[in-house]
């Protein structure tokens, strides 16, 4: 079977839209196809539905009339909402599919000439933009590759050797924040899962309270906790179908407040992805 073609992603992105419910985010249009399609297997097509989603795809007489282009207010956070779907999804699915979906968001971001002011920079926006320089930092060595400008680092992930909010041992903030919403999710649930790790429980429960809960899904200062959730479950329902992690994250979106249809609306989106893309 023929990969699936960016030129048909208009379709299956009016289809997503039809699926979903008013009452869930409208992020959640371009976030679960963007997502199960990168979980799939197809990280290239991240960059054409950026495009599309945005209204900046180039012309085509093989696709439908481009949507208005989005002001670039709304351009830049649909940008910045892709990207941190895939700083989460990593930890669900794998760096090699990320590093590529990325790759291709990229790429179509310089192909349309977009936020070519902003290429030294993460974005103008103080919640998503590392505070300034306070010295200048020391000349590279003379054997460092050149990598080209680099981006500024978010805040959430820089910090300093006095500063503990990136630190990853037991009992640290970012520790504990991913503790608690690990918490909210799986409930009661939570301490039977643990049991089944025995004598390996703790170095796992490290890797899950302080980096996959931690430092990536408990941060909601782009995505909400129901976004982030949105990622998860069809991350993990498109990129491995495995039927109790699954649960765990669908019966994770309910303890978040979604309605049980909404959540059902959210497989079908799945399902309806993985139809398209030939899975």
């Amino acid at each position: 079977m023929p990969p699936p073609s960016a030129q048909a992603l208009p379709a299956l992105l009016s289809r997503v839209r039809h699926l979903l419910p008013p009452s869930l985010p409208k992020s959640a249009a371009y976030i679960l196809p963007a997502c199960t399609l990168t979980a799939l297997g197809h990280p290239n097509l991240l960059g054409p539905l950026f495009l599309h989603v945005t209204g900046h795809n180039a012309p085509s007489s093989q696709q439908p009339a481009a949507a208005a282009q989005l002001p670039p207010a709304e351009t830049r956070t649909i940008s910045l909402h892709l990207r941190d779907m895939l700083l989460k999804e990593w930890t669900l699915i794998g760096i090699p599919p990320v590093v590529t979906a990325v790759s291709s968001l990229g790429r179509a971001e310089q192909e349309a000439g977009l936020f070519p002011s902003d290429a030294p920079t993460t974005f103008d926006n103080p919640n998503w933009n590392a505070p300034p320089a306070t010295s200048s930092p020391p000349p590279p060595s003379q054997d460092a590759p050149v990598l080209g400008p680099q981006t500024t680092l978010s805040p959430r992930y820089s910090s300093n050797p006095s500063d503990p909010t990136l630190s990853l041992a037991p009992g640290t903030p970012t520790t504990t924040r991913g503790a608690a919403h690990l918490h909210r999710l799986y409930q009661h649930h939570l301490p039977p899962i643990l049991r089944t790790w025995a004598s390996h429980e703790a170095d796992f429960r490290w890797l899950e309270e302080s980096v996959i809960y931690g430092l990536f899904l408990s941060d909601h200062s782009v995505l909400s906790d129901v976004e982030t959730s949105l990622v998860t479950a069809s991350a993990i329902l498109a990129g491995s179908g495995l039927k109790a992690p699954t649960l765990w994250h669908l019966r994770g979106l309910r303890r978040l407040g979604l309605e049980r249809g909404e959540v059902e609306a959210v497989v079908r989106v799945v399902g309806e992805c993985a139809v398209w893309a030939g899975g």
